[in-house]
Protein backbone atom coordinates (compact mmCIF):
# COMPACT_ATOMS: atom_id res chain seq x y z
CA UNK A 1 0.00 0.00 0.00
CA UNK A 2 1.49 3.32 -1.00
CA UNK A 3 1.58 6.43 1.17
CA UNK A 4 -1.40 8.19 -0.41
CA UNK A 5 -3.64 5.17 0.18
CA UNK A 6 -2.41 4.94 3.77
CA UNK A 7 -3.14 8.64 4.20
CA UNK A 8 -6.65 8.16 2.81
CA UNK A 9 -7.25 5.23 5.16
CA UNK A 10 -6.07 7.21 8.20
CA UNK A 11 -8.20 10.21 7.20
CA UNK A 12 -11.28 8.01 6.84
CA UNK A 13 -10.57 6.49 10.24
CA UNK A 14 -10.25 9.97 11.76
CA UNK A 15 -13.59 11.05 10.29
CA UNK A 16 -15.30 7.97 11.71
CA UNK A 17 -13.61 8.45 15.08
CA UNK A 18 -14.72 12.07 15.33
CA UNK A 19 -18.28 11.05 14.48
CA UNK A 20 -18.18 8.51 17.30
CA UNK A 21 -16.80 11.00 19.82
CA UNK A 22 -20.10 12.89 19.77
CA UNK A 23 -21.83 9.80 21.14
CA UNK A 24 -19.21 8.92 23.75
CA UNK A 25 -18.82 11.59 26.41
CA UNK A 26 -17.46 9.13 28.95
CA UNK A 27 -14.63 7.86 26.76
CA UNK A 28 -13.73 11.27 25.38
CA UNK A 29 -10.17 11.18 26.74
CA UNK A 30 -9.45 7.88 25.01
CA UNK A 31 -11.00 9.08 21.76
CA UNK A 32 -8.95 12.28 21.87
CA UNK A 33 -5.78 10.26 22.46
CA UNK A 34 -6.58 8.08 19.44
CA UNK A 35 -7.25 11.19 17.35
CA UNK A 36 -3.90 12.68 18.38
CA UNK A 37 -2.08 9.45 17.50
CA UNK A 38 -3.74 9.24 14.08
CA UNK A 39 -3.00 12.91 13.39
CA UNK A 40 0.67 12.30 14.23
CA UNK A 41 0.79 9.32 11.84
CA UNK A 42 -0.94 11.40 9.20
CA UNK A 43 1.57 14.20 9.59
CA UNK A 44 4.48 11.77 9.15
CA UNK A 45 2.92 10.38 5.98
CA UNK A 46 2.35 13.81 4.46
CA UNK A 47 5.99 14.72 5.07
CA UNK A 48 7.23 11.55 3.40
CA UNK A 49 5.08 11.90 0.25
CA UNK A 50 6.88 12.97 -2.90
CA UNK A 51 5.48 13.80 -6.35
CA UNK A 52 4.92 12.80 -9.13
CA UNK A 53 1.62 11.17 -8.38
CA UNK A 54 -0.26 8.64 -10.46
CA UNK A 55 -3.85 9.37 -11.56
CA UNK A 56 -5.08 6.92 -8.92
CA UNK A 57 -3.11 8.78 -6.24
CA UNK A 58 -4.45 12.13 -7.48
CA UNK A 59 -8.01 10.84 -7.15
CA UNK A 60 -7.23 9.61 -3.63
CA UNK A 61 -5.77 13.04 -2.88
CA UNK A 62 -9.02 14.73 -3.95
CA UNK A 63 -10.96 12.44 -1.65
CA UNK A 64 -8.52 13.20 1.18
CA UNK A 65 -9.13 16.92 0.69
CA UNK A 66 -12.91 16.43 0.87
CA UNK A 67 -12.60 14.26 3.98
CA UNK A 68 -10.21 16.77 5.52
CA UNK A 69 -12.85 19.51 5.28
CA UNK A 70 -15.33 17.27 7.09
CA UNK A 71 -12.67 16.37 9.65
CA UNK A 72 -11.84 20.01 10.39
CA UNK A 73 -15.50 20.81 11.02
CA UNK A 74 -15.94 17.83 13.33
CA UNK A 75 -12.78 18.70 15.26
CA UNK A 76 -14.12 22.24 15.70
CA UNK A 77 -17.34 20.81 17.13
CA UNK A 78 -15.39 18.61 19.55
CA UNK A 79 -13.37 21.64 20.64
CA UNK A 80 -16.56 23.64 21.23
CA UNK A 81 -18.03 20.81 23.29
CA UNK A 82 -14.91 20.70 25.45
CA UNK A 83 -14.92 24.48 25.90
CA UNK A 84 -18.61 24.38 26.83
CA UNK A 85 -17.94 21.65 29.39
CA UNK A 86 -15.07 23.67 30.89
CA UNK A 87 -17.26 26.77 31.23
CA UNK A 88 -20.04 24.70 32.77
CA UNK A 89 -17.63 23.09 35.21
CA UNK A 90 -16.21 26.46 36.28
CA UNK A 91 -19.71 27.81 36.88
CA UNK A 92 -20.60 24.72 38.89
CA UNK A 93 -17.44 25.12 40.93
CA UNK A 94 -18.29 28.74 41.71
CA UNK A 95 -21.82 27.83 42.74
CA UNK A 96 -20.48 25.09 45.01
CA UNK A 97 -18.10 27.58 46.66
CA UNK A 98 -20.92 30.07 47.20
CA UNK A 99 -23.16 27.38 48.65
CA UNK A 100 -20.52 25.96 50.99
CA UNK A 101 -19.44 29.39 52.21
CA UNK A 102 -22.65 31.38 51.90
CA UNK A 103 -21.81 33.92 54.62
CA UNK A 104 -18.35 34.83 53.36
CA UNK A 105 -19.59 37.71 51.23
CA UNK A 106 -22.12 39.12 53.65
CA UNK A 107 -22.63 42.84 53.23
CA UNK A 108 -22.86 45.25 56.12
CA UNK A 109 -25.62 47.25 54.49
CA UNK A 110 -28.90 47.03 56.34
CA UNK A 111 -27.42 45.90 59.63
CA UNK A 112 -29.26 47.21 62.64
CA UNK A 113 -27.18 48.10 65.67
CA UNK A 114 -29.06 48.22 68.95
CA UNK A 115 -27.67 51.05 71.05
CA UNK A 116 -29.73 50.23 74.14
CA UNK A 117 -28.10 48.46 77.01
Amino acid sequence: MDEVEKLLEITEELVELTKQSKDQHRDRDQVIQKIEDLLAKREELTKSMNPPFTPKEKEAGRKIIQLNQILVEQLKLIKQEIQHDIVKMKAQKEMTKKYMNSYANATIDGIFYDKKK
